[in-house]
């Protein structure tokens, strides 16, 4: 909470400073406040650890609801996360096999290969020789989540009065759900079985293959899946891959889940995903979300707005997707919306891995939102499973973006939407004919 609060204050001090000015707002000032606080609620949340980085990495890509300063400060968390000793692990792996907590392996490295915020992931050989990946999540991490949380909910309305949006609860409610399932690696194995049926048998995409007999709702055993990160071309290339390859798998993949099954991977970090002979390798699935039809449905009209040129269709999507809040300005929305999709259609990037300042200005509606913010705040919601959509897209337009500066995720979509659009239209149309025959 002290961290909250030295936030709190600098924030509190400006405004008053602010007022007593005749409410002249000097951006030079506020800048520096909020590169202050940014910095400082970073190097606090890697100390803390748990939940904060989590939260850390969260705000980091959830840009359009704070300054950039925070996601210039906190997208280092991203990046890995020292690991916890293998005595912290060890009791764990008793409580899962009993004895030394070692005997279903002939070999088990205790420097584990990844670190993340809830969890840790080891590499070991099985009896028969077989090399897996065994993930330990951290001891008394639910414990630790329930305590993060309160005093996230305790900063809430600090939140809301600094920056003036409402229903910042909600995207709460989205991260605590989202981190209650990615404690529990008896959802996480279910999610892995799931998806490897339905990705059976599609080219160029590998599901690791999971040991349920070995796997505790506090341990995860699955095949070793080794592979490249993809964050860089070069790298890919160096090792004979080609990244347009790599990166049209990543696109259909996702979009095929989003547009026909409803279903989001929303961790699509580059440490989640490898490429290995030119295949994708998917790993971790605690963060895998169902998406409610309403968001999707709505989702859909705004692409087809987009591939239209058609800015009307394009706001009825944003509205069927739930971003309208009940009695908010629907004339101020639709204006602010249009200025931004004309500007949008004006932006050219030739290259997706060095955006410059003033393209991420056009792409992220600075010059729209300059002066209306808390204007615009009153009138929008963030709707029901959207915390999880916006996370994924984020990470995943920067992920193409370094494996296709020329076309990025904008440029290499559009064919692969289209045909998971006419696959979804159909996949309906077919299940309304059976419901009426």
């Amino acid at each position: 909470m002290l961290l909250l609060s030295s936030v709190f204050a600098a924030y509190s001090w400006q405004w008053l400073v602010w007022r007593a000015s005749g409410r002249r707002l000097w951006d030079a000032r506020w800048q520096r406040v909020h590169s202050g606080s940014a910095q400082r609620l970073a190097s606090g949340f890697a100390r803390l650890g748990g939940v904060f980085i989590k939260l850390g990495q969260v705000m980091s890509v959830l840009g359009a609801y704070l300054p950039a300063a925070y996601a210039q400060a906190l997208e280092p968390l991203q990046d890995s996360v020292p690991p916890r000793p293998f005595s912290e692990i060890l009791p764990a792996l008793r409580r899962a096999w009993g004895g030394t907590g070692l005997e279903p392996f002939s070999e088990f490295e205790q420097t584990p290969l990844a670190a993340a915020s809830l969890a840790q992931v080891h590499r070991a050989r099985l009896r028969d020789g077989t090399l897996v990946a065994v993930k330990v999540l951290y001891p008394n991490i639910h414990e630790l989540i329930k305590a993060d949380l309160a005093v996230i909910r305790w900063a809430l309305p600090v939140v809301h009065r600094v920056f003036g949006f409402r229903r910042m609860h909600t995207v709460v409610d989205q991260l605590a759900r989202m981190l209650s399932q990615e404690v529990d690696c008896t959802r996480e194995r279910l999610n892995i079985e799931r998806l490897a049926a339905i990705l059976e048998g599609r080219p160029r995409v590998v599901v690791p293959k999971v040991f349920p007999e070995l796997c505790r709702p506090w341990v995860l055993v699955m095949s070793f899946e080794e592979g490249i990160k993809l964050t860089s071309a070069n790298d890919l290339v160096a090792s004979g891959q080609d990244p347009v390859v790599i990166a049209n798998t990543l696109v259909e993949v996702y979009l095929s889940l989003l547009l026909e099954r409803q279903l989001i991977h929303a961790d699509p970090h580059p440490g989640n995903l490898l490429a290995r002979n030119n295949e994708l390798v998917i790993l971790d699935y605690g963060a895998v979300m169902d998406l409610t039809p309403s968001l999707v449905s709505g989702l859909k009209k705004v692409i087809l707005g987009g591939l239209a040129r058609n800015p009307d269709q394009v706001l009825v999507g944003v509205e069927e997707m739930g971003f309208v809040a009940e009695g908010g300005d629907r004339e101020l929305l639709d204006r602010v919306g249009r200025e931004y999709l004309a500007a949008l259609a004006n932006l050219e990037i030739k290259n997706f891995a060095k955006l410059d300042t003033a393209q991420l200005k056009r792409l992220g509606g600075v010059e729209q939102m300059r002066g209306r913010l808390r204007q615009i705040a009153g009138s929008v919601v963030y709707p029901e499973g959207y915390f999880y959509l916006e996370r994924a897209l984020v990470l995943l337009f920067a992920l193409v973006g370094r494996l296709v500066p020329d076309k990025g995720l904008l440029g290499i979509a559009a064919p692969h939407a289209s045909r998971a659009l006419m696959r979804s239209f159909a996949r309906k149309a077919e299940a309304h004919s059976n419901a009426e025959s």
